[in-house]
């Protein structure tokens, strides 16, 4: 084994910055807000003034290419923390932290939990709001709703080791159906 490649995926304001910063202090952090940040501090701005949509692209080719440098210099910790809510979004991830012998692993922050019923669609609304009151990107509330209704829960753990209490083996719940039935 290389290293840990840990992938965080979570709607906006579920906490995965956090989480990194607390769980995993020291690993590499790459993600595409860092894009937004440094074109902020850049340009006396905020953040919420300098994102465009139409930089989005360009912010996640950054990303991977902070990815790749940090898998290549092998690096002990990496960390993935973007939206990553749809399995296609950490699959290229997965496959290159897999190509250097890391050990992955893909940490969800969300309502679900193993074990448990899926949330009711009050709770599903009550998770929206807060994610939608402590993100600081100014992501607009259906944007949210639509992160968690495309959430793809992982299959399981890929390498070795203890999973943590932030992995969602898709095989804990029942059906592909949404999360406590948001529409």
């Amino acid at each position: 084994m290389t290293g840990r490649l840990i992938i965080i995926a979570g709607c906006a304001g579920s906490g995965k910055s956090t989480y990194a910063g607390h769980q995993f202090p020291g690993a590499l952090v790459v993600s595409a807000d860092h894009y937004f940040e440094s074109l902020a501090a850049r340009s006396g701005k905020t953040y919420r003034e300098v994102w465009d949509l139409y930089l989005l692209g360009t912010a996640h080719s950054l990303c991977q290419e902070k990815f790749a440098e940090a898998i290549a210099a092998n690096h002990p910790v990496v960390i993935v923390d973007n939206i990553n809510v749809r399995a296609s979004d950490r699959q290229r991830f997965v496959k290159v932290g897999l190509e250097h012998k890391y050990e992955v692993e893909i940490h969800v922050l969300s309502p679900l939990r193993p074990g448990a019923d899926l949330p009711s669609p009050e709770e599903v609304a009550a998770y929206v709001n807060l994610c939608h009151g402590r993100n600081v990107h100014g992501v607009p509330r259906d944007v949210i709703a639509q992160q968690l209704r495309k959430l793809d829960l992982p299959s399981g753990v890929y390498g070795v080791g203890k999973p943590s209490p932030y992995l969602r083996p898709l095989d804990k719940y029942t059906g592909k159906g949404t999360p406590g039935g948001v529409e």
